[in-house]
């Protein structure tokens, strides 16, 4: 099989998994309410933002750790936000696994 039909099958079945569908609902119905979108938004850029500091072994400030967990609690305030927050965790976690399985198997030790 050739591996780049193989990959396109795969990100076909991703896309038609019921985490996918669901995230695709729940993001689509935040896009049309400005407030939700804006919060989710500035969750993950704000999230993403201190990983990357982390990982580089940057120093996170205490402003930004304190955004970070205004907009956490934001977040959690609002269910419609926080299941989008929660299906993306979801499906970094399904493509994470599938990274690994790949990975796993071509191994040559």
């Amino acid at each position: 099989m050739n591996p780049y039909d193989a990959a396109h099958q795969l990100a076909k079945a991703i896309r038609q998994s019921d985490e996918f569908k669901e995230y695709i609902n729940v993001k689509e119905a935040i896009d049309q309410i400005e407030a939700k979108k804006t919060i989710s938004d500035e969750f993950r850029k704000t999230q993403l933002e201190v990983q990357a500091m982390r990982a580089m072994g940057q120093d996170v400030s205490d402003e930004q750790m304190a955004k970070l967990h205004n907009l956490y609690n934001l977040v959690s305030a609002d269910e419609q936000v926080k299941n989008l927050v929660q299906l993306e965790q979801r499906l970094g976690q399904m493509l994470s696994d599938v990274h690994k399985i790949i990975g796993d198997a071509l191994k040559t030790d």
